[in-house]
Formats: C-alpha cells, sequence, structure tokens
C-alpha cells in the first residue's frame, strides 16, 4: 500500500492531466506527457515513462529474450517486439481510460526553459487521451478551434479539448525555445526526406507510397524526450561514475566527410565542416537562401547524412574523460536514452540504475563488465535493426514499382560516372543510378566523370534529334521501373522534347535526432 501511495503522490493519478502523443499506428505507447501551471509564471512539467522495469525482472526469462534482442524491429508491414505483445501494447503501455504504472520525470520550469528543479520517481498515471500528432498539430495550429464530435479520440477524467489545446500550446511553446538553445549550441539536424507506404489491409502489400512530414507536433515531444534523456544521465553520473549506461556520438566519418567536400566542392557549395554548429549553418544557409531551389538543400542533406557515424551505447566508465561522452549530433555533453523501454533494452538499464539511485543504493544494479557488454551487444543490434528497416524499405519499394508501369519522379544529379548518372529522388530520398543502357537506344553518352553528361537521343518518329547536358545538382525527371532482381531499380531519363513536366517539390523530412 505504501509504495502504492508513494506513486500516486508523484503525480496525483487521475487528477492530472496526462495525456500521450503518437503516430496514428503507434500500439505501444512509451511516454507521456503533463504541464500545469504553478504560480510566479512557473510550471511543473512531466515526462511519464512506462515503468517496464515494474513487470520485467533481471534474470527472468522474459527479461533474458529482451536482453538477447535489446530492441524492437520495424519493418515496414510489421514490427518485431523486444517484449511479449502482452507487455508492450496492454500491461505496460500508457494507454488512456486506465491506471499504469510510470517512471516520471518531473521539472519546475521557468516559461523560457529554465529548469529550477528536477525530480524523478515511480509513478502512477491515467492517460486522459491517445493523441495523434495530427491532432496536435491540430491543436497548435488553431489553439481556439472547437473540434466537432468524433473527431478527437475519446477524453477520459472530465478533462475536455480545450484542457489539453491549452496544455499542448504551453509545451509548443516552451519546446520552440529548448529547440532554439539546442541550435545555438551546435547540435545538427538534417533534414532528409524518407519513404511511407500505404498497405492493401488483406496482404499487406504497398499500395501507395507517400513521405513523412515532421511538424511542430512531432517537434515539442522531441524536446522533451530529449530533456528527460539529458536529466537522467546527469542523474546516473553523478551517482554512477563507472557503469552508467550512456550514449555516445563520436560525430562524421573523416574520410567520408573529406570525399563529400570534394563533391560539394564540385557542386560549387563550400561548407565549413569544423564543428557540428558550423555545418548546420552552412546547411540552414543553404536551405533557406532566398532564390535557391529546395533540391539544393535535400542534395546536400542525404550527402553530410552518409558522413555520419550511428551513435553507440556505452559504460560510462570506458572513458578516462567526460569530455568523450559528448554527443556530437546533438551536442550534448552527456546522454542517455531513458524515454522508450518498451522497445529498447539500454532504456531499461537506465530505469533500474535510476531506481537504484532513488533506494539509496551506492552500487548499481550492474557492474562495469555487465553494463560494458550489453552496451556494445545494444549497439551491434540497433545497427542491425536499422539494415533490416532500411532492407524492408527498399524491398517494398521495388514490390510498388513491380505493380506500376514506370513513375515519373522529380529528382536532382548527385554524381556522374563514365556510363551513368545517379540521382536522388526528391520526393522519398532515394538514390538511383541511370545507366546509358537505360536511357534509351542508341543514344550518345559522352561524359566527364564526377562533373557533366552530354546526352543525345537520335530521331524517333515525327521527333528530331537532340541532345542534353547533364551536371551535378541540375533537377531532372527520373523514370524509375523495378528491375527483375530483387531490390533492383533501374531509372531512365525522358527525351528532352517528351511532354514530362518538372515540379520540384517543397519537402521537409524527419530530422536524424537521436531521441
Amino acid at each position: 500500500k505504501q509504495w502504492y501511495q508513494r506513486r500516486v503522490a508523484i503525480t496525483a493519478g487521475r487528477k492530472k492531466c496526462v495525456f500521450t502523443i503518437d503516430p496514428a499506428t503507434a500500439r505501444d505507447l512509451d511516454d507521456a506527457c503533463s504541464v500545469e501551471e504553478i504560480g510566479d509564471g512557473l510550471y511543473e512539467i512531466g515526462v511519464h515513462i512506462a515503468d517496464v522495469s515494474h513487470f520485467v525482472y533481471p534474470g527472468t526469462v522474459v527479461d533474458d529474450i529482451a536482453r538477447e534482442r535489446t530492441t524492437s524491429v520495424y519493418l515496414v508491414q510489421r514490427v518485431i517486439p523486444m517484449l511479449p505483445r502482452k507487455l508492450c501494447e496492454l500491461l505496460c503501455s500508457l494507454n488512456p481510460g486506465v491506471d499504469r504504472f510510470s517512471f516520471s520525470v518531473i521539472w519546475k520550469m521557468k516559461k523560457d526553459g529554465t529548469v529550477l528543479s528536477t525530480k524523478f520517481g515511480k509513478s502512477l498515471i491515467n492517460s486522459c487521451c491517445k493523441l495523434h500528432y495530427e491532432h496536435a498539430q491540430d491543436m497548435i495550429e488553431e489553439p481556439d478551434r472547437d473540434f466537432e464530435e468524433g473527431y478527437l479520440p475519446e477524453i477520459h477524467n472530465s478533462f475536455t479539448h480545450r484542457d489539453l489545446s491549452k496544455k499542448i500550446n504551453i509545451l509548443h511553446s516552451i519546446a520552440k525555445i529548448l529547440r532554439k538553445q539546442r541550435k545555438e549550441s551546435g547540435a545538427i539536424s538534417i533534414q532528409q526526406c524518407k519513404i511511407k507506404f500505404s498497405l492493401n489491409k488483406e496482404n499487406s502489400m504497398p499500395s501507395g507510397l507517400g513521405s513523412y512530414k515532421s511538424k511542430e507536433s512531432n517537434k515539442l515531444i522531441e524536446e522533451f524526450m530529449l530533456k528527460a534523456n539529458v536529466s537522467v544521465a546527469e542523474k546516473l553520473i553523478e551517482h554512477y561514475p563507472d557503469n552508467a549506461i550512456i550514449r555516445r556520438h563520436s560525430g562524421p566519418k573523416e574520410n567520408v566527410l573529406k570525399e563529400t567536400k570534394k563533391v560539394l566542392e564540385r557542386m560549387g557549395i563550400e561548407m565549413d565542416t569544423t564543428s557540428s554548429k558550423m555545418m548546420q549553418e552552412a546547411l540552414n544557409l543553404l536551405q533557406h537562401a532566398p532564390n535557391q531551389p529546395t533540391s539544393v538543400g535535400l542534395v546536400v542533406a542525404s550527402l553530410l547524412a552518409k558522413c555520419m557515424s550511428l551513435a553507440t551505447y556505452h559504460s560510462s566508465g570506458e572513458f578516462d574523460s567526460p569530455t568523450d561522452y559528448f554527443h556530437y549530433g546533438l551536442s550534448m555533453e552527456l546522454y542517455t536514452h531513458f524515454t522508450s523501454p518498451i522497445r529498447r533494452y539500454p532504456d531499461l538499464i537506465a530505469h533500474r540504475q535510476l531506481q537504484a539511485i532513488l533506494e539509496g543504493k551506492k552500487i548499481g544494479p550492474m557492474d562495469f563488465d555487465e553494463v560494458s557488454e550489453l552496451a556494445e551487444l545494444s549497439s551491434q543490434k540497433k545497427y542491425a535493426s536499422k539494415l533490416a528497416s532500411d532492407k524492408s524499405g527498399e524491398l517494398f519499394l521495388w514490390l510498388f514499382l513491380r505493380e506500376q508501369i514506370a513513375m515519373h519522379e522529380p529528382a536532382s544529379v548527385v554524381d556522374i560516372g563514365s556510363e551513368s548518372i545517379d540521382v536522388l529522388v526528391l520526393r522519398y530520398g532515394v538514390q538511383v543510378r541511370i545507366w546509358r543502357d537505360y536511357i534509351g537506344e542508341n543514344i550518345e553518352f559522352q561524359a566527364k566523370e564526377k562533373h557533366w553528361a552530354h546526352i543525345t537521343w537520335p530521331a524517333e518518329g515525327d521527333k528530331k534529334k537532340c541532345s542534353k547536358r547533364y551536371e551535378l545538382l541540375d533537377n531532372v525527371v527520373v523514370i524509375m521501373k523495378a528491375g527483375k532482381q530483387l531490390f533492383k531499380i533501374n531509372g531512365a531519363l525522358p527525351r528532352p522534347d517528351s511532354t514530362d513536366e518538372l515540379h520540384v517539390p517543397n519537402l521537409e523530412g524527419f530530422a536524424s535526432e537521436d531521441v
């Protein structure tokens, strides 16, 4: 009874307006938010994370399997969960209208994002609503809107859509300040387009393509998850400096970055890559320069993304100096993962370490060797799951194209070979190689590698002989077709005298943040 009352005391049970904001397709709800005005221009802001550690104990069969998997794997048509579905979708998931155990990070904060105090604790929440990002975005764009009946999900615990709208807009205003502060400190946000599939409900085959859009509602959640992860990391290092679980990003791969700078120079683009801040400032100038095509920023972002190493997990005792904990992409001195224990095992380690601290234990639940070993395994499995996810996207794109005669898409030239032209498909962030053999019969293909290609098409029917020169960053139309080989996508260029029109989309993709 005492531990239950302590949980209720942290978050006031059903009395507090707690809610989740997730994609429409989400089934495992890891995180919820709350905000209360407490007077004198101050707010109490809470991030409440599913308390997986309450259900999954070390040494149990469930923990052993989760420890071996270390991560959920997200494919286009399915998720391979780290935990049993009964846990990740029911018992642990912060579903609306039911009491759920959570682990909370609660700040007393000024409206400018300044933190006056931080507290941690095991808690009990009763989420009043499962909002989608689209719902939250509508509330941000139209704070005073009276939503028609049935548009929003059911709202529990006597709260109303006006309560939710007010709280979401408070969080949004603070999140904007936090994001601005991160950017000023050097965080790099590489905007990339990411492909999204519509699936046939009967056979899960792709029936349509689109691209993800990152809106203010996405960024709101992102900022407070980052804030919670940093707060927990600081607490872990303070008490367990030798074996805290941390997330580290070493920055760009120098050899790849060096080659990318050469490519950018051939494109006529000078970029200072001496730090993440300088890189971000240069990218901002490119993306927002007057009369600059959207495609230039997308191409440069795609090239820079390939330079970045992947962030990795570590035990803090692996490093001689705290400066080695640095997370390059987020420009943070210290970082960990705490906010997704349903789908990431390192987060569960962080939960157990934080609980040990709150219980006053001077020695953590895992020693240095165990944390270091699990950190390395988690990094390896994280990389493998990313490869699987990427390959799944490539496969479904091929499956979709296989059912089409051809797709005509706006693209931009990113490389030129002796026999080929590489283009970035702007709407989906996919790179396609156009071999001379696929452009047409009896064409003449002349090229200066890495610089330009000159293609001449023969007379054909009532069309006369024509030619065109292609250079880096030129906007083109690419004709995409599925090849006979699995994953293989063939690209072709239309004749310059064809009726294909070029419309370069104005696109915004998800930032490559490490939340």
